[in-house]
């Protein structure tokens, strides 16, 4: 069984990307779970994604410790992880500059959260090349966050 969080603040997408890697794991043949812990009542709150998969059916979902931690922004939890990957300042294990390479490379810090996707497909090792992912994400921006995806998923940090 594998868990992963993603932790962020509202308006990072961290729900949009949880569910999109949820889908694609689904369509891959894999027993899904995704769970949300968030203040709805508050803007720019802390939100936490709880994504478990599994061949078998899950019979727990609850994450005590992650595989991977995917942490956008500050406020976002700081859970125990085998693997934390950050934006630049938010930890020491990975840091990868997701937020300034959205700006940089499509103009809004929010394509960062689709580098992040893109980082983690390669550190699951779901192979992209072959997946119809333009059908799981928002109609908006389908090309941007595609190329996105791609720009993570091309991500040479260490070795994977």
């Amino acid at each position: 069984m594998k868990r992963i969080v993603f932790t962020g603040v509202g308006g990072q997408s961290v729900r949009v990307v949880s569910h999109i890697l949820a889908m694609a794991l689904k369509e891959l043949g894999y027993e899904v779970t995704l769970l949300f812990d968030y203040d709805s009542s508050i803007r720019n709150q802390r939100i936490t994604a709880y994504l478990t998969y599994d061949q078998k059916p899950i019979e727990n979902p609850m994450i005590d410790e992650a595989d991977i931690l995917i942490r956008l922004h500050q406020k976002g939890d700081q859970l125990v992880a085998q693997k934390t990957i950050c934006d630049t300042g938010l930890c020491t294990d990975e840091e990868v500059p997701f937020g300034l390479m959205g700006i940089e490379k499509f103009g809004q810090a929010i394509f960062g959260n689709m580098i992040a996707l893109g980082r983690l497909f390669r550190l699951i090792d779901i192979d992209i090349s072959h997946m119809e992912l333009e059908k799981l994400l928002p109609r908006s921006y389908v090309k941007e966050n595609l190329k996105a995806i791609q720009l993570g998923y091309d991500l040479n940090l260490y070795e994977d």
